[in-house]
């Protein structure tokens, strides 16, 4: 097992394929909105390699539409089908509850840093319990810049009243380990989500994790 020798004071996490299992659905919905508006779906593959990108970005990547404005029309849409469909269906990856409990037992706060919009995140949460372990939650319609801009990471540790000596920032993406560079923060790169191990920068990143159980393991002892 990997150790991490500092010890933090706080963990933040990124949601989409970090600690929810939304691989499939938002690859499922994206795919709905293109079909929607005649546009041809493309293979799961390609598509879960955008989830961590922005919502216009990803539908920019899944239309090849160049036109900003019907690229926010599609927007809207998709929002829409992701108010309707995406608490239903999202799930959290094994051991997250478990895992969650244990660290804040050991006294850390923990936040979330999304590009998903917050009511879609609290709603998911909200249903299975777990909101009531994060002390800040920041998603894409309140974030000052998005990914990989670090302004909402300062302005989560702002909230917590802690510096950027004192977080982990857990993602999935090569977006988030930009987020991290860019901060001045320590990484763990989660390897659940599309970005293979090798596509990471091994220098860069402090830990590598398959599972928040993994994370718990070397952050709580």
């Amino acid at each position: 097992m990997q150790n991490s020798k500092k010890k933090y004071k706080a963990l933040v996490f990124d949601y989409d394929m970090t600690i929810a299992d939304t691989g499939p659905i938002i690859v499922s919905l994206l795919n709905q909105t293109a079909k929607h508006f005649g546009y041809p779906e493309k293979p799961y593959e390609q598509v879960v390699t955008m989830i961590g990108h922005t919502q216009v970005d990803m539908l920019r990547f899944l239309t090849e539409e160049t036109d900003m404005e019907k690229i926010l029309t599609i927007r809207e849409y998709y929002r829409a089908v992701c108010r309707q469909e995406m608490c239903k269906r999202t799930t959290f990856f094994p051991g997250l509850e478990e895992s969650l409990r244990r660290m804040k037992e050991k006294g850390l706060k923990l936040g979330i840093l999304s590009l998903k919009l917050k009511d879609l995140i609290l709603a998911s949460l909200d249903k299975y319990n777990l909101t009531q372990y994060f002390d800040v939650i920041f998603g894409a319609d309140e974030m000052p810049a998005p990914k990989p801009d670090p302004q909402g990471l300062f302005s989560i540790l702002e909230k917590l009243g802690l510096t950027m000596a004192d977080v982990l920032y857990v993602g999935d993406s090569l977006v988030d380990q930009e987020t991290a560079r860019n901060a001045g923060a320590d990484f763990c790169a989660m390897l659940s989500g599309a970005t293979l191990r090798e596509q990471f920068e091994e220098d860069f990143v402090k830990l590598f994790c398959s599972s928040p159980r993994e994370l718990a393991d070397i952050i709580c002892n």
